[in-house]
């Protein structure tokens, strides 16, 4: 579009931003053709976007072809900055960080594209990562990417049998697997599950398998050319959850996910400030979320803007290296992050006056207490705070803050990103007026969107093209202000969001009702600093004798079955749980309990045992 040049910065101004938006909305194929060209590709595409949300059915870039390696790598190689950093990693305290250049990273990238085309890997194929975030995952994304082979992101937190479960349904010919450490006992664990899958670990020996500098080392010599596959071609895809015992979750394509990533990086970390663009971001983000492919990769990448992982140390002490050490870098994490410098931290300062230019949060709320304290002490003002409204089938953010004062309101979600209109409608369809609550939906595709994995079309349509026939479904509340600001009013369904991950209450209260010694449960969830905290209170069915090994016993269960991630904070056994005269459970009351606000003044905040418990739910049915 001739009107939108992002060789400029953004407009500040609330007026100016609005019409922009509304510009990029009327002439959408204009818009993101503009944005396409950013990119180097092999083949023209022909048509901008073809849609039928009836059908649950998008395309972007229709015909044409383009490598996403080489667009991230070698495009920003011959400009000429191929000796700017474009990785960095921090293993540790008292380690030194490891430095890759823009040109080094390619070599190593190159190095194991061959061995994996030597191995029998081709366009089409698929690989599994299971690794933490780190220079390993990323140099073995941009490999598989070279060779237009998808690769499936299995976050760190899963239990073996889920991690094979994945590898398994995306028909993966190769797992790339963390053995360091505690993850020995996984990765043997996965490997036993899995034989005779070709596996190659990382950070530790497992007999049989080699580690991924052995595997690229019997690389011959030369390199193998890029792959130029259509746009439409799978980048990465991944796992959510599990429908009937299935792996469900999205795919994203090569050429929609890479225009999308790399104009939203540069629209909320580059053309949005007014002086001092980082040349670092500083990615804390789990492999498995599509936010971390879009700006802790992809996006970054494609703008020649380095990224740097700190081997999941992020203490103060690590903050203050990586401020001292970039000097001007940006930062992308999810609320946890900063609620765990705050409690760190506590009444003091950090020691460097150096600040983060710009720190995006994703993956939940960002309450007004934590908001203050980044502000105060992480950045250098409330604008640079940037909240970023992404899912995972969104592939990118959405709806997002800018840092920019007039572009900024605390505790907003923002904005629709360029090119993108959010709607907020009642449930009889209707858009809501100013201020008024609704569901957030879409009426239109986006580049970045995830498509369904294979065998869950069915329920990807019904799923998020059913309810409002036409529009895809987000089961998320938000009201929108007079000036456009888009305010988060709570999730409008059962799933919740914990650490990071989406899961449905239903999902944990399945597994925990599995356990032979449990009639009933229910998953209480409240929010905290920075993310939900969840309660379960189950009726056993029989006595436990010593409660609290029994409870330990069901940690350990939930654990095996789903995941660390999802243990409960208090599990509370009680005789019975609140119901109605026709039977319906009052969760209400639970949460009223979990929070501290039932009964006459008892701190119920804090439950002990299941006799105050006990106490309420009588309380309630009198």
């Amino acid at each position: 579009m001739e009107n939108i040049d992002l060789k400029q910065k953004l407009p500040g101004r609330l007026d100016e931003f609005r019409m922009l938006h509304r510009q990029t909305l009327e002439q959408g194929d204009r818009f993101w053709a503009g944005q396409a060209k950013y990119l180097k590709w092999q083949k023209e595409f022909v048509s901008v976007v073809q849609e039928d949300f009836s059908r649950g059915e998008v395309s972007w870039f229709g015909e044409g072809r383009l490598n996403a390696a080489e667009n991230a790598l070698h495009r920003i190689i011959e400009k000429g900055m191929g000796q700017k950093t474009a990785l960095k990693f921090y293993p540790g305290p008292g380690e030194a960080p490891r430095t890759y250049s823009f040109h080094q990273l390619n070599e190593e990238v190159l190095k194991l594209a061959a061995a994996l085309h030597q191995g029998g890997l081709k366009q089409g194929d698929c690989i599994a990562l299971n690794l933490p975030n780190g220079p390993e995952f990323i140099i073995c994304a941009l490999a598989a990417a070279y060779l237009g082979v998808t690769y499936l992101p299995i976050g760190g937190h899963l239990p073996a049998a889920l991690v094979a479960d994945d590898v398994r349904e995306s028909r993966a010919k190769l797992l790339v697997i963390a053995a360091h450490g505690a993850g020995e006992e996984h990765a043997q664990t996965v490997h036993s599950l899995l034989a005779p899958l070709d596996i190659i670990t990382v950070g530790g020996k497992i007999k049989e398998l080699p580690t991924l500098p052995e595997y690229t080392a019997l690389a011959e010599s030369g390199r193998v050319e890029p792959a130029y596959p259509r746009a439409d071609h799978p980048l990465f895809a991944i796992y959510e959850n599990r429908l009937a015992g299935q792996p469900v979750g999205a795919v994203f394509a090569t050429g929609g996910f890479l225009v999308q990533a790399r104009t939203s990086f540069d629209l909320v970390f580059n053309r949005a400030l007014d002086r001092d663009e980082p040349e670092i971001i500083v990615n804390t983000l789990d492999p498995s979320k599509s936010a971390c492919q879009a700006y802790g990769l992809w996006g970054p990448l494609t703008n020649g803007i380095g990224i740097a992982i700190t081997g999941g140390d992020e203490g103060i002490d690590t903050i203050e290296t990586l401020l001292e050490g970039e000097g001007n870098p940006a930062m992308i994490c999810r609320p946890g992050l900063i609620s765990d410098l705050r409690h760190q931290l506590g009444q003091n300062r950090l020691d460097t006056g150096n600040r983060f230019s710009v720190i995006a949060c994703c993956g939940g709320a960002l309450s007004p207490r934590l908001a203050d304290f980044a502000a105060g002490v992480l950045v250098r003002g409330p604008e640079h705070l940037v909240n970023m409204w992404v899912q995972n089938k969104s592939g990118t953010s959405l709806i997002h803050t800018y840092p920019s004062p007039e572009l900024n309101r605390p505790g907003s979600l923002g904005f629709g990103a360029l090119g993108v209109e959010p709607l907020i409608i009642n449930d009889f369809g209707q858009v809501c007026k100013t201020n008024v609550s609704g569901n957030l939906v879409f009426s239109k595709s986006w580049p970045a969107m995830g498509r369904p994995t294979r065998g869950a079309e069915a329920h990807f349509k019904k799923t998020y093209f059913s309810r409002f026939g036409g529009l895809f479904e987000t089961y998320d509340g938000l009201r929108c202000d007079q000036d456009g600001f888009h305010w988060f009013m709570g999730r409008l369904d059962d799933v919740i969001k914990v650490r990071g991950q989406n899961l449905g209450t239903s999902q944990i209260e399945s597994v925990i009702v599995s356990h032979p010694s449990i009639d009933e449960a229910v998953i209480v969830s409240t929010q905290g600093d920075s993310a939900e905290k969840l309660t379960a209170f189950v009726v056993t069915r029989g006595e436990m004798g010593d409660e609290v090994l029994f409870i330990e016993e069901l940690k350990a269960y939930i654990a095996e079955q789903i995941g660390r991630f999802a243990l409960p904070e208090k599990i509370v056994i009680t005789g019975e749980l609140p119901r109605t005269a026709t039977g319906k459970l009052v969760r209400r009351l639970l949460k009223r309990i979990v929070a501290g606000d039932a009964g006459d003044n008892e701190d119920t905040g804090h439950l002990a045992n299941a006799e105050s418990v006990k106490a309420l739910i009588k309380k309630y049915k009198e």
